[in-house]
């Protein structure tokens, strides 16, 4: 038997105004949720923040889509190590005619994503393998540092605080010779810590290791392990819940020797700086509450409010 749908009605207490929650809204799924105005307008602040703290470095700023090529996933050898994370689009190629005799199939409770293939395109894993395919093929005569928001896909069905599978990620990314990006990745480190700490919030800065999977984990994390090649940023999102609210992430020559990036003569190296939008704004509200009239002074100041 069918369950019978959900009552959705709320009474309207704003006139014609619909009323949403001012933080968030779970999803109809794990991991997914709605974002209400004051997260919002937490969420501008935090980002016109972190475009104060990289003003010095002028980076070049990107807008990029929500989808990356498969061809761009599969070269850079995420497949290979996160197959358990990434989120492939599928779409229907066949005709009208065929779909027309799918449907009373459907409704007899035939699963209609038996007829959809993969396509093309996968959801976007991490904001910064947009940067690599357009300096394909290029030496650079000096570095390169972008800035770079968009909407991260990882697979995660969680229902912990913070563990979104879509989530926005705001990243600045440095390509170059190895003692630029280097030294780069470190200044950013700190600088990630003090801007962190500007909002009052409570940051370790810790070593750790990507979520490789099968044979890529046995081989890769003691790498990262060893060569300290990713640190992150852990904070609490929520009581008693902690985690990683940024990360600073040194890729050596990995993506430069993929696409054919060069740099001083040699192959380009690469690094990272990202920040999670969202759970660093459940760490603000964690640590200082919903109401932004009662955050300190230091903190409406950290981020631009």
């Amino acid at each position: 038997m069918t369950a019978p749908p959900r009552d959705r009605r709320k009474s309207n207490q704003e006139g014609d105004k619909v009323v949403f929650d001012d933080l968030m809204m779970q999803g109809e799924a794990p991991g997914l949720a709605t974002y209400g105005p004051r997260f919002e307008e937490l969420i501008d602040a935090l980002q016109a923040g972190l475009t104060v703290a990289a003003e010095e470095e002028r980076p070049t700023r990107l807008g990029i889509q929500p989808v990356i090529a498969r061809s761009v996933v599969e070269r850079a050898g995420y497949v290979e190590a996160f197959p358990h994370l990434l989120g492939a689009v599928h779409t229907y190629e066949g005709d009208e005619k065929r779909w027309r005799s799918l449907v009373g199939e459907m409704e007899a409770g035939r699963d209609w994503s038996e007829e959809h293939r993969m396509s093309d395109v996968v959801v976007l894993p991490a904001v910064c393998y947009q940067v690599y395919p357009h300096l394909e093929d290029v030496e650079l005569v000096e570095p390169c540092t972008v800035d770079i928001t968009g909407y991260c896909y990882r697979h995660e069905r969680s229902h912990e605080p913070g563990r979104m599978r879509s989530f926005r990620m705001r990243e600045f990314v440095r390509v170059g010779e190895p003692e630029s990006v280097t030294e780069w990745r470190g200044r950013w480190l700190e600088r990630a810590r003090d801007w962190l700490s500007s909002l009052e919030l409570e940051v370790a800065v810790e070593p750790a290791t990507d979520p490789f999977f099968g044979g890529a984990a046995r081989l890769m994390k003691p790498l990262q392990e060893s060569e300290q090649l990713k640190w992150e940023l852990v904070a609490e999102v929520e009581g008693g819940t902690r985690q990683a609210i940024a990360s600073s992430n040194y890729h050596k020559d990995h993506f430069g020797g993929t696409f054919r990036i060069g740099a001083g003569g040699g192959i380009a190296h690469s690094a990272c700086s990202a920040f999670g939008l969202e759970r660093i704004a459940l760490a603000v509200i964690n640590r200082h509450g919903e109401s932004p009239e009662n955050w300190p002074l230091g903190v409406g100041k950290a981020v631009a409010r």
